[in-house]
């Protein structure tokens, strides 16, 4: 698994990373390793011109090489580390490298991956207590032994508490899929008590194993992408394939039980067409709520932030979900945006 694997290797790596997107200013020269995060050949009057964008762990700037580029595309790749050479120009009124050499990096023995990746400052380990307490406040003796194969498979939890919550949209950082799955059992726990009459268990674990298969789904060396088996088949089936895999270890597991489970984690994208099946229970119903405000509420807080650091009251237009974003004001942690966002 990509994200054990990598806990485990973490101390082998010295960086030797000490130039950073955040640091970078209009007029500045640059000689350093970045994370390919986008590419794209595209035409000008002149010929070719390569179209990139650059990343590291403080945030993403927008490349361009005008000379050489059908020459060095195909030597390239998105999530390649390279050495780029070029300066820091302004371009409609945001920073954007011109590069004037660009080559991917072979030996990483001194750089350390995490430097590549977004990253803000989040607590896993405190994250992880929160969800066990939760956790242990659910009754039903089969869910709890459901939640304890999960907790217990010390490999898989190195990878759910490192993965990030997604590529694009929301929580696309590592401990990203922790920071989500926390906040989605939050929401769950104010909706159980506005409304009592559903299995408040049920509801609990399928907001633990809703997101599972996300560990699997995504790729996180130095970019966020998704694997293969991600796009072909998905997180939710794959989180639905750990949760009959715990299930089957477990010796007389109802089988109703786990029926109503797996339709969670399946139905947890509600009616939108991704979704492997729509909610039919009042329980999938709370879960696929809950989902999707902590998902939504995570990418309007970036946006608006961003809007917000540049002394804007309106956000860039919004293509993900067309429309604009207001910042109505609010107190938020700026610290968080680190990492993240596009200088």
């Amino acid at each position: 698994m990509a994200g054990s694997m990598e806990i485990e290797q973490k101390e082998l790596f010295t960086s030797g990373k000490t130039l950073f997107v955040k640091d970078l200013k209009t007029g500045q020269t640059l000689d350093g390793p970045f994370a390919l995060t986008h590419m794209a050949l595209k035409t000008f009057s002149g010929g070719k011109f390569l179209q990139a964008k650059l990343g590291d762990r403080t945030g993403r700037i927008a490349a361009v090489m005008w000379n050489g580029a059908e020459a060095i595309y195909p030597t390239l790749q998105i999530g390649d580390v390279v050495q780029v050479q070029g300066v820091v120009e302004l371009y409609r009124e945001k920073p954007q490298v011109a590069i004037r050499k660009i080559e991917k990096l072979n030996d990483l023995d001194h750089l350390d991956p995490d430097d590549f990746l977004p990253t803000i400052e989040i607590d896993t380990a405190s994250t992880w207590e929160e969800l066990k307490t939760v956790a242990r406040s659910v009754k039903d003796p089969w869910l709890l032994q459901l939640l304890a194969r999960f907790i217990n498979d010390t490999p898989f939890v190195e990878g759910f508490l490192r993965a990030p919550g997604g590529k694009q949209w929301h929580h696309g950082y590592l401990g990203g899929l922790s920071e989500h799955t926390l906040g989605v059992l939050k929401n769950c726990l104010v909706l159980c008590e506005r409304y009592p009459f559903v299995k408040r268990d049920t509801v609990l674990v399928g907001a633990i194993f809703h997101d599972l298969g996300k560990v699997l789904e995504f790729n996180y060396s130095t970019v966020i992408e998704y694997s293969d088996v991600g796009r072909l088949v998905g997180h939710q089936i794959l989180g639905d394939n750990k949760l009959c895999e715990y299930a089957a270890s477990i010796e007389g597991f109802p089988q109703d039980l786990l029926m109503e489970v797996r339709h969670l984690v399946l139905s947890h994208h509600g009616d939108s067409p991704d979704a492997a099946r729509p909610p039919l229970t009042r329980e999938a119903l709370i879960l696929s709520r809950a989902d999707d405000l902590d998902a939504q509420m995570n990418a309007f807080t970036r946006e608006i932030l961003k809007a917000r650091l540049n002394g804007r009251k309106w956000s860039d237009y919004v293509n993900l979900i067309g429309r604009y974003l207001y910042d109505s004001g609010g107190e938020d942690d700026m610290s968080r945006l680190a990492g993240i966002e596009d200088v």
